[in-house]
């Protein structure tokens, strides 16, 4: 095959996209960032109520983003829809920072939360060294990797199996929660904080989105599927199960451990899984863990590497990583330079932090990635806003969203709310993440 579209093979379903899209949300933090939410607000009830905006949100985002990919199909997701509505140059910093900073440093803190999880499966007892950990993860990251350079089949089948146990065992601690036999005591009411209703779900809802995103993961392989309507389908699908595994797996904290532990406990969902199970519900948990990171892994492996092959296509990326290879239909070039990128900024600030002396690689990689949380929600925002573009220049175009414009405008608003709240309460990531975002204006001058 001579021309890069006669290598592109149709391998993912509905059901593919879909395990795509929940791996990319339900990741390691709903272990942990319902603590934050509980302690930011005076109710169970407003726990609740803060996730079903959450969840209210996502599907906004869903709906925008199945739209836009019948509107701009192929390849690449979030970096497409910006430069059909917006050109190359806004697009190109997306893709740019999606690469630098937020998928590698996401690959090495989620690969460095499965290994500290692993040791508790394995052997609880005794405490790795941190460069053992170090070097466990990079050799997870680049098993992953290798995985996706092999094909979209393989990756989907890793893919798939991962996600169908996450579920499973997230669904697990909800039967947990339901068979656990009441206290019979009546939980006493908290005392009132004081603060308004707005200021605490404010508060509350910073986490809570955090923990929603990730719906854009589908549309970066939707080149990939068997037909138009598996990525709309499949993107509104995986939104759906995620909105019900998230409600649900709160309820069943809140039941098993009441208000005052859930706010208060620094592993909600460890200590749910004691309380449930024993002493030993913790080790269990940690499994979990360990499956729902390792979903994670292989979703940052298998999807983000066609935002650079979309990149490469349209001259905004250097000409080698738009090819395929002629036996694995993958762009390896993608797939390992994402791949690898995030094993080098991961020893690369292990190297930092060992040097300094002080702190540890997990919190300084955090650190990286709060810095462009605000600039990735940005990008959110102006897909809503595409949306808006592309639905006045072809008002006639098949497969728009009822209420498409208002969906559009509500989900831009959200994001933009998110946006500031997340540089507001992390001023100085944000900044140095800006700082990296711009530095992308230098490099597309230079690859021009």
């Amino acid at each position: 095959m001579n021309s890069t579209e006669s290598q592109e093979r149709r391998e993912l379903s509905a059901f593919d996209i879909g395990c795509v899209v929940i791996g990319g949300i339900i990741g390691v933090g709903i272990f942990f960032t319902p603590k934050a939410v509980a302690a930011a607000v005076d109710s169970p009830q407003q726990v609740m109520l803060a996730w079903g905006l959450g969840g209210l949100l996502a599907v906004l985002g869903a709906l925008v983003f199945a739209e836009l990919s019948l509107r701009v199909p192929g390849h690449g997701g979030v970096y497409r829809y910006l430069e059909s509505a917006f050109g190359r140059t806004t697009a190109f910093l997306y893709g740019w920072a999606n690469w630098l900073v937020i998928q590698a440093g996401a690959l090495g803190v989620v690969a460095l939360v499965l290994v500290d999880h692993l040791e508790r499966v394995v052997m609880p007892e005794v405490s790795w060294a941190a460069g053992a950990k170090v070097a466990i993860a990079a050799s997870l990251m680049v098993g992953f990797t290798l995985i996706n350079v092999l094909g979209l089949r393989v990756g989907k089948r890793v893919q798939n199996a991962l996600i169908v146990l996450k579920v499973a065992a997230l669904a697990f601690l909800v039967w947990l929660a339901w068979v656990h036999p009441a206290s019979g005591v009546p939980e006493p009411l908290p005392e009132p904080s004081g603060r308004s209703m707005p200021a605490m779900l404010a508060a509350a809802m910073l986490p809570v989105l955090f923990a929603t995103g990730g719906w854009q993961q589908g549309s970066f392989v939707a080149g990939a599927a068997k037909n138009r309507r598996s990525v709309p389908i499949g993107i509104l699908g995986g939104v759906a199960v995620v909105i019900v595994t998230y409600m649900t797996v709160n309820l069943a904290y809140l039941d098993l451990l009441g208000f005052e532990k859930a706010r208060t406990s620094p592993a909600i969902g460890a200590a749910a899984a004691e309380v449930a199970l024993g002493a030993g519900g913790g080790r269990i948990l940690a499994g979990m863990v360990v499956i729902s990171a390792a979903g994670i892994l292989n979703t940052i492996c298998m999807a983000p590497p066609y935002v650079l092959y979309a990149m490469a296509q349209q001259g905004c990326f250097p000409k080698a990583f738009g090819k395929l290879h002629p036996r694995f239909h993958t762009p390896v070039l993608g797939v390992l330079g994402q791949g690898l990128w995030g094993v080098l900024l991961l020893l690369g600030v292990h190297a930092f932090v060992t040097w300094r002396g002080d702190g540890n690689t997990t919190d300084s990689l955090d650190f990286v990635c709060n810095g462009v949380v605000f600039v990735d929600w940005l990008f959110y925002g102006l897909c809503g806003l595409a949306l808006l573009v592309l639905r006045r220049r072809d008002p006639a175009a098949q497969g728009r969203v009822p209420l498409g414009g208002v969906v559009g405008f509500l989900f831009a608003f959200g994001a933009l709310v998110v946006t500031v709240g997340a540089f507001w309460t992390k001023a100085h990531a944000s900044a140095t993440g800006a700082v990296l975002v711009l530095l992308g204006l230098v490099v597309r001058r230079w690859l021009r």
